[in-house]
């Protein structure tokens, strides 16, 4: 792997690892019978969403460099973004780990805190290689993935006393 991304690349991977955030806890949440989990997961995909949606703004004010842009989407690069993020992050819905978390609360809740964990760590990472709007961008989402591990582990501690 390469030391340095451009804005670009890092602007596709975040939108990718956030858009699979959001549908992971979309389908957790229409398979938990808990109301509060249901509303936690709910809100999570929500924040997700707009995390989503923030780094779309983004990467429209980055595509002024076209030579940039075509690079990104070239078959090779955009199919290691996939492997990056599908393997870094949360795991693909159809993995044997997500469908065992479909139906068990606490598998659940502990993949999401490691999917949260190491987007921090992710994210954090690409920040020692970039600069500029970028890293504001960045280290805000930090801050906002950092709240979710909080709510998931303030989460898992009740459900362990329940």
């Amino acid at each position: 792997m390469k030391a340095r991304f451009n804005a670009l690349e890092v602007m596709e991977m975040a939108k990718d690892i956030e858009k699979r955030g959001k549908n992971f806890y979309l389908k957790h949440a229409d398979a938990t019978d808990n109301r509060d989990l249901r509303e936690l997961f709910r809100r999570l995909a929500a924040d997700e969403q707009d995390h989503y949606e923030k780094f779309v703004a983004l990467t429209s004010d980055l595509k002024s460099n076209q030579s940039e842009a075509d690079y990104l989407y070239e078959e090779e690069v955009s199919a290691y973004f996939d492997y990056l993020v599908e393997y870094s992050i949360f795991p693909a819905a159809d993995s044997e780990e997500a469908v065992e978390a479909l139906n068990d609360v606490e598998k659940a809740l502990k993949l999401a805190i490691q999917a949260e964990k190491d987007s921090i760590l992710f994210y954090r990472e690409m920040c020692d290689n970039n600069d500029g709007k970028t890293i504001t961008a960045l280290e805000q989402l930090i801050e906002e993935e950092k709240g979710h591990l909080r709510d998931l582990g303030k989460y898992i501690e009740e459900y362990g006393r329940n």
